[in-house]
């Protein structure tokens, strides 16, 4: 199976290492994975006979200086147009508008390749536009990793429980989000507990989509989209992030509780809004509805 990599960040080099680590599995589960290309923000690296993982890691570190397969300018939409594989895993940083994740879907999608994405601003924007350009093209849309990391929440659903209607989702969205309130919650002050998760690889340097909800909530629009059958988008989730918390946070520490952002969908609106917790509850006081 050929392999075109879109987007040579923290995951994109950490998939990178699990293919390579992992290769003698993959031939035993009947996956010969040969990465034929991989494009960053200034240019393409390709080989139809396949990259070799650790030469990719090895000049993405010190720089692409002296690995003939790279072309500097040659631009990662341009390369999953032109370029031939089975499968595009795109894995740009996501973005409020979508791109430049959006249009490399879309043209990986048109030039009928299937597409494996962690990037969730595409999704967010034109969830239903991707999903009927793969099935009128006949490819697959796989996007697992958008929401919770390796835990298998639209297949498990998908496959699992195709007989069952799904009332609700309520849980924690957001990894870093829950590292910072733990950090506040052993006494620390909100920016120690942010300086700590950067520290710790929580949280990027910059880290406001985290901290203000909004990774929480894209998420949220995608299980909304993908497992309630609706056209939601960020305008209609009510958000709240976490940096006014800190007094929320010792309030229910003197009281022996914890805070939690918590994102919450059902398909019964009245529902959800009926089964939040009261406004005076501060300790308890719930983020995120949907």
């Amino acid at each position: 199976m050929k392999i075109q990599l879109v987007g040579l960040g923290h995951v994109g080099q950490s998939l990178i290492e699990l293919i390579d680590e992992k290769k003698e599995l993959l031939k035993a589960l009947g996956l010969d994975l040969r990465i034929v290309s991989v494009s960053d923000s200034r240019g393409t690296a390709s080989d139809e006979r396949g990259l070799s993982p650790t030469e990719i890691l090895m000049y993405k570190t010190r720089g692409w200086k002296g690995f003939r397969e790279y072309v500097e300018g040659f631009g990662a939409l341009e390369a999953v147009r032109k370029i031939e594989c089975d499968v595009t895993v795109e894995l740009t940083p996501s973005t409020l508008s979508g791109e430049p994740g959006l249009s490399n879907i879309k043209a990986a999608l048109a030039a009928k390749k299937s597409v494996v994405t962690a990037n969730k601003g595409p999704l967010v924007v034109a969830y239903r536009e991707l999903v009927r350009t793969a099935k009128k093209n006949s490819v697959r849309l796989f996007y697992e990793a958008t929401v919770g990391a390796h835990v298998p929440v639209f297949c498990m659903v998908e496959s699992c429980f195709k007989a069952d209607e799904l009332q609700s989702v309520r849980g924690i969205l957001n990894a870093t989000t829950n590292f910072v309130i733990g950090e506040m919650q052993k006494g620390k002050n909100f920016q120690d507990a942010i300086d700590e998760a950067v520290k710790a690889g929580w949280a990027e340097t910059n880290y406001s989509d985290d901290v203000d909800g909004i990774d929480s909530a894209r998420k949220l629009v995608i299980i909304a989209n993908a497992l309630f059958g609706e056209n939601a988008s960020l305008k209609d989730v009510k958000i709240e992030g976490i940096r006014h918390v800190e007094t929320l946070v010792k309030a229910a520490r003197r009281e022996n509780r914890k805070v939690k952002l918590i994102c919450e969908i059902a398909r019964n609106k009245d529902k959800l809004e009926n089964d939040r917790f009261a406004e005076n509850d501060p300790p308890r006081r719930r983020f995120g509805n949907c």
